[in-house]
């Protein structure tokens, strides 16, 4: 967040919103040029470097690339389970949604109970969503499941209220996390079980058999950044209770798609989709994408072949859907390869069931209507009357009334980026749409409505005005930059285009309010606005030659508000609040562009008790400090661990104490995440105490207590009374998602987070228990990994005590319930191991599953995680 240090005037509040009604056309230039970088030629170059729009995998990612999946999901399992024990209650201080509602974000899904009353979506990073009066209001009923990501979503066609979900995105974007598999309700969402194929990653399809619920198919692609051998078809003939894998081409090759025939279910359609994106190379297309077919329920399979495209490098993405009338009639939307600049390559129709094919049109409305990343759109439409009334997914939104032979578009008003679509089977003007910007319906077709209660806003960066707290500000992916001027969830309004990240407001002028978009507005800098946000203008001083990050940093001096910093590789400042900027440093990077870094700032600070101290933190995890106002610069790296620096964050009392915070996660399963040094960076201490290892966005340092630390990670928003000696969750309400933001607004003493996928909640400071504050940190309280892990037979635990005193080690489920007390008095100073023989407390062997070790001391406490094996 643009650091102003948490005065009692700056302490502001990030709260992106998405514009609702803004993004009605295809995306503006500015955005046309992110998207020409991100899916050119260079997208299948094996020397293809990792573009500046991959910030949030790249920041995430292992040091080779990989994406650490497994360490998220064991760092959802820590916090769910931390969840369950409630350390240190909250006292039932509830998280206030503060918006936008209006705004919407990426929607993924769509599925509907014939007539539409009752609508589910899925969320690209907010969960499933419930309507029951045809999309108008919407709850989340994904808040007591570990459900994030969603790629699809199917309704039992014979019950109509058993719900599917398959979790992971896969639309190639790379701001979600992959997913942990199926997940089941069979009463509409209030409670959910976990289904089975947690490794497939990214689920892109899930159909039911029209005549037997017990026959459920999935399509998996896989990993989003590995090649992984759980891509393919599965299909259950128990309801779930086991899969069966019945096609799989690679390890590259995923399913994208799957159709049923509703009158004859034992026919079957799927789609298959090379995709493999990695730092180091990419592919979204290639010749084992293509279209199969299977006679028996999805149990052999038989490629199409006739008439369609021949297998090659210019066959990318595949959308299928049957006309309900007609079963006979398959229509497939067929995305092109790189060479073809990842256009539409043609609308294809069989009448005869997928036996033979005939291309129906490759017009410019239809290829165009992808945008130049097909990769993106797979979704397809049929009339449930009219056979030849097609519906295409692209960028824009398009009809056919002849079988695909012209098209209209009827994207309107409507957000663009389609993803999703549901006809009514009872009333084929009835239409739902998921978007980049939501949910949009129609009873009776085009135009589409959008509905402006869903607060999925994908945020990068966020205000608040210091003076007040009811004007909130928030840059979100896709629908640039938004705020609400008088407290308004359901009132955000669009400021800036283009995606939106940080904000910041002027706090002895709070008409001034610098925005901008990707690439620090284009290269063209920090737009600048004297109208309260709108109508903002560019500075002067930018060097559009310099590497400019994806989301760039911005921070204002606490004692002088003319005074800024904003960074390139370089850090710039200005002198005249903004108007003008100067370099003011060296390149701080040490890597000019990389396989995973950009070579770019990515935190700027300014201390409040030493203003002539400034703080700068890197993509490639440097951090420097100068002491001077920029007239020399010193790395104090050194004790840090080499990952993404996320924020440096001055101490707003003492001059000496610096934090930062870190992204990535760390290999041993321990958190790293937050560093604290009293000597300005000379040297550092790891405070992560008892968190879970899950990548650390935000810090902030409470003004008025400054043991108290709020910390903002990828699950939901800590806080430590002690200086990290032990973390707990903040508030109630609050999902366990990824937190870009937050804001302590000193004045009204509230805190507010803004979430990547769930819009911006507030906080109220002053209804939390008071304490009195510790003098620092315990000492440390060191809880050892268990040895073996996995474990099949029991395992070892080793606790290293600081000083004698009372411990308890305690064995839980992942729910939170005690499974062993292994010690609970006395220990003397030093090591002690204790031995778990898989046994709970009553004797009985403990059932494969994972389970967490935690160890308490002195008010410290530490936890392991322990997977036990059959």
């Amino acid at each position: 967040m643009p650091r102003r240090l948490l005065t009692a005037l700056y302490l502001s509040c990030l709260c992106a919103a998405l514009v609702a009604l803004v993004l009605r056309a295809p995306r503006t230039l500015v955005v046309d040029g992110e998207v020409a970088r991100e899916t050119g030629a260079e997208e299948h170059e094996a020397e293809a470097k990792t573009l500046p729009s991959d910030w949030f995998y790249a920041q995430r990612a292992n040091a080779d690339g990989s994406f650490p999946q497994d360490a998220y999901l064991a760092a959802l399992d820590h916090a769910s389970f931390e969840r369950s024990q409630s350390l240190v209650t909250s006292a039932g201080v509830p998280w206030t949604p503060v918006g936008p509602f209006n705004v919407g974000g990426r929607v993924t899904a769509v599925a509907a109970e014939p007539g539409g009353a009752t609508v589910y979506l899925g969320a690209a990073d907010g969960g499933v969503w419930k309507s029951t009066n045809v999309g108008v209001n919407w709850s989340c009923v994904t808040d007591r499941a570990p459900i994030s990501s969603v790629g699809a979503l199917a309704l039992d066609p014979n019950d109509g209220y058993t719900l599917w979900c398959g979790t992971g995105e896969s639309n190639g974007s790379v701001d979600s996390y992959d997913g942990n598999g199926v997940w089941r309700s069979k009463d509409g969402g209030v409670t959910w079980k976990h289904m089975g194929l947690t490794a497939t990653g990214r689920i892109s399809a899930v159909a039911v058999d029209p005549a037997n619920p017990q026959i459920v198919y999935v399509g998996a692609m896989g990993r989003q950044f590995s090649t992984t051998p759980e891509r393919g078809f599965y299909r259950s003939t128990d309801g779930g209770a086991s899969w069966t894998r019945t096609l799989y081409v690679s390890d590259s090759t995923g399913v994208c798609d799957i159709a049923v025939n509703p009158v004859h279910p034992e026919t079957v359609y799927c789609a298959t989709w090379e995709r493999v994106r990695r730092n180091t190379y990419r592919r979204a297309y290639g010749p084992e994408c293509g279209i199969w077919r299977s006679a028996d329920h999805g149990a052999t399979w038989t490629r199409l072949s006739t008439g369609l495209p021949v297998p090659s490098d210019n066959v990318g993405r595949i959308g299928l859907a049957i006309a309900p009338s007609r079963p006979s009639t398959v229509y497939a939307q067929i995305g092109r390869g790189s060479s073809g600049g990842y256009l539409g390559l043609g609308l294809y129709r069989s009448l005869d069931g997928g036996t033979t094919w005939t291309q129906r049109n490759t017009s410019a409305v239809f290829t165009n209507a992808f945008g130049g990343f097909c990769w993106y759109f797979g979704e397809i439409g049929v009339d449930p009357v009219n056979p030849d009334r097609v519906y295409a997914m692209g960028v824009s939104f398009l009809r056919s009334d002849d079988a695909g032979a012209t098209w209209t578009d009827f994207t309107g008003l409507m957000h663009v980026d389609q993803h999703a679509l549901w006809i009514d089977p009872t009333n084929a003007n009835r239409m739902y749409v998921g978007n980049d910007g939501g949910f949009w319906f129609t009873s009776g077709g085009p135009p589409f409505t959008q509905s402006l209660d869903l607060p999925i806003t994908q945020f990068y960066g966020g205000e608040v005005d210091p003076t007040d707290a009811t004007r909130i500000f928030g840059g979100a992916q896709d629908n640039g930059t938004n705020m609400t001027s008088a407290g308004d969830p359901y009132g955000w309004f669009d400021i800036l285009g283009g995606d939106g990240f940080q904000v910041l407001v002027d706090p002895v002028t709070p008409n001034v309010v610098f925005s901008e978009y990707q690439y620090c507005s284009n290269k063209l800098g920090f737009m600048r606005s004297t109208s309260g946000g709108p109508g903002g203008g560019t500075t002067n001083g930018w060097v559009a030659s310099d590497r400019f990050g994806w989301n760039s940093p911005i921070a204002m001096s606490p004692t002088n508000h003319n005074t800024l910093l904003a960074g390139s590789q370089f850090v710039y400042r200005s002198v005249d609040n903004g108007l003008n900027w100067t370099k003011i440093s060296p390149d701080l990077s040490s890597v000019p562009g990389g396989l995973l870094v950009y070579g770019c700032l990515t935190t700027l600070d300014v201390s409040k008790p030493a203003p002539t101290v400034y703080y700068a933190g890197t993509d490639d995890a440097r951090v420097w400090h100068t002491i001077n106002g920029g007239g020399a610069w010193t790395d104090i790296s050194a004790g840090l661990p080499k990952r993404w620096v996320t924020r440096v964050v001055a101490d707003p009392v003492n001059s000496q104490v610096v934090y930062v915070t870190l992204s990535g996660y760390a290999s041993d399963d321990q958190s790293a995440m937050i560093y604290r040094s009293t000597d300005r960076g000379t040297t550092w201490t790891n405070i992560s105490g008892n968190l879970p290892n899950v990548p650390a966005n935000d810090l902030v340092v409470d003004p008025t207590d400054t043991n108290r630390l709020y910390l903002a990670t990828d699950l939901g928003v800590w806080t430590t009374k002690n200086l990290g000696s032990t973390w707990y969750e903040v508030g109630d309400g609050l999902p366990l998602t990824s937190v870009a933001d937050l804001v302590l607004h000193a004045s009204t003493r509230q805190l507010f987070a803004f979430t990547h996928g769930r819009s911006a909640w507030s906080l109220a400071l002053s209804a939390l228990p008071v304490s009195a504050p510790e003098s620092g940190p315990a000492a440390a309280l060191q809880l050892a990994a268990p040895r073996p892990n996995p474990a099949r037979e029991g395992a070892r635990i080793a606790l290293e005590m600081p000083r004698a005193g009372a411990a308890q080690v305690v064995i839980y489920d992942v729910i939170g319930r005690r499974v062993s007390t292994l010690h609970e008095g006395a220990l003397g100073a030093g090591r002690h191991e204790f031995a778990w023989s898989r046994r709970d407390d009553r004797g009985v062997r403990a059932s494969a599953g994972v389970y967490f070790v935690r160890a308490t001391s002195g008010g410290a406490t530490r936890t392991r995680r322990l997977v036990v094996t059959d």
